[in-house]
């Protein structure tokens, strides 16, 4: 009979030290990630940095097919043999081989639709770091099952350093465009290597009769994550199509800046969340515990941080980047809304798929996807603000449905869901007022970011301190676990 892995059996862990590790690997990960691109951005310019965002339209969706719903499913699962893993990662190895391919087949049409000749070789040196990417998936899934976020946090962070570095070592050689494609195929190579040898990597099996227990719900969540992620790349496949690599370059650089802040906190929560919710199904009071507890932390964080942004964006884009990305200021304006709306309600999926309720999971992002293209074509012929305006107003259109999703999975009240939320909305409020003040006064860009920074988060603490007691005590409970001494 097969090894069967229980949840959690080879090295069962407290939730709040995986949140800890998990909050460490984003931390670290996006901060050197966004680090970097912000300074291959300043050093290439935006004709160099959006040939390659053209060509992570295509990675996006080849990426998704490496995974085809599998990793979730062996997530969900309580129980899933030994077997079924190594067949899982037979099919990641065939299929990035395929994928690689049929990239090297399309690079030149891919290059045509987008008007860019350079493209065409981009595409097929990035198509075979999809065979680094497939190592990697089932490694890292095993890990999360047993809540071992360490390796991981050591894995992605080590990555997105080296690979940074690697990069910048590229530019400053003169290598424009390609700096950015040796920092990702540097970054999947460290990753891949340090995962395979963390999760004591089982052998590869090619009998794929062993998935078919998964098959089912990997095959719902796939179809799920094909219209979400189209749905999230229309924006970048439209304004790359119509307006250009440089227009692209804007649009996408101000849209990861706003991603980068959303997805470490997001997802230093809802990583950890969608084990814990699967291992937890049963129990719904705990499960809508889990869910409000993860926007309260989320919120407080993303909602006076998109304000920020918002507010500073000109001053932030003319330190960081430079004055020939002063474009991207309006998009990275527009899209904050969408950052602290995508934050909290990011943890939908996974409630959903924690919960069981692939089904579910595929008819949200089907609806999701008909709103938010619609938003994002009908913003079209206004250029990339356009699109950022119909994007953010699809997402809010969305929003009522999320909750109503939401109440009616973990059986949470709307009350509790908003009152969750409502410290946030107050911080980002009292955020937004010390800097308001400082762009009256004279001050250059870098003096008016530094004081508002520093005035934002004194506000902030005292804000949170005196008039949201119960959010103070949390947090104050979350970081004297997160950063008191271990013996």
């Amino acid at each position: 009979m097969a090894t069967v892995l229980e949840y959690g059996e080879e090295q069962g862990r407290p939730l709040k030290k995986s949140v800890a590790w998990n909050g460490a690997s984003l931390i670290g990960r996006q901060i050197f990630l966004l680090g970097f691109s912000v300074v291959l951005a300043r050093l290439l310019g935006p004709e160099a940095y959006g040939l390659v965002a053209q060509a992570n339209v295509y990675i996006a969706f080849a990426i998704l097919i490496l995974d085809q719903g599998l990793t979730a499913a062996l997530v969900s699962s309580s129980r899933v043999t030994i077997d079924t893993v190594r067949a899982a990662a037979g099919l990641n190895i065939v299929l990035s081989l395929l994928l690689f391919a049929v990239t090297f087949a399309v690079a030149p049409a891919t290059a045509a639709f987008f008007n860019s000749p350079e493209l065409e070789l981009v595409l097929k040196v990035l198509g075979g770091g999809l065979v680094l990417k497939g190592l990697a998936i089932v490694p890292r899934m095993l890990l999360m099952r047993s809540f071992a976020f360490k390796p991981i946090a050591i894995a992605d962070v080590l990555g997105a350093l080296l690979g940074g570095l690697a990069g910048l070592a590229a530019a400053v050689g003169g290598l424009g465009y390609w700096s950015i494609v040796i920092q990702v195929i540097a970054n999947d190579f460290v990753v891949a290597i340090m995962l395979m040898g963390a999760a004591r990597f089982f052998r590869p099996s090619m009998r794929f009769s062993h998935l078919k227990q998964i098959l089912g719900f990997g095959s719902r969540v796939f179809l799920g994550n094909v219209v979400s992620v189209t749905s999230r790349n229309v924006d970048n496949l439209l304004v790359g199509k119509f307006y250009g690599a440089a227009d692209l370059a804007l649009y996408s650089l101000a849209y990861r800046v706003l991603l980068t802040p959303v997805q470490m906190v997001g997802q230093m929560v809802s990583r950890v969340l969608f084990p814990a919710i699967a291992s937890h199904k049963a129990n719904l009071p705990e499960v809508s515990r889990l869910t409000l507890r993860s926007m309260s932390a989320i919120s407080l964080i993303t909602f006076p941080l998109m304000t920020f942004v918002a507010i500073s964006g000109e001053d932030a884009v003319l330190v960081f980047l430079g004055s020939s990305w002063l474009g991207a200021v309006p998009v990275l304006q527009i899209l904050a809304l969408t950052g602290a709306r995508q934050s909290v309600t990011s943890i939908i999926a996974p409630l959903l798929l924690g919960m069981g309720k692939s089904q579910t999971h595929l008819r949200f992002n089907l609806i999701a996807a008909a709103v938010q293209i619609g938003g994002i074509v009908a913003g079209l012929s206004w250029g990339m603000v356009g699109v950022a305006w119909g994007y953010t107003i699809a997402g809010l259109v969305l929003t009522p449905y999320i909750g109503y999703l939401h109440k009616a999975t973990a059986r949470t009240s709307y009350k509790s869901m908003l009152g969750s939320l409502v410290p946030a909305i107050s911080l980002s409020a009292w955020v937004a007022a010390p800097y308001a003040m400082l762009m009256i006064v004279p001050l250059p860009p870098f003096a008016r970011l530094v004081c508002g920074g520093l005035l934002g988060c004194v506000v902030m603490v005292v804000v949170l301190r005196f008039l949201h007691r119960k959010a103070w005590e949390q947090v104050h409970a979350d970081a004297h676990f997160f950063f008191r001494k271990r013996k």
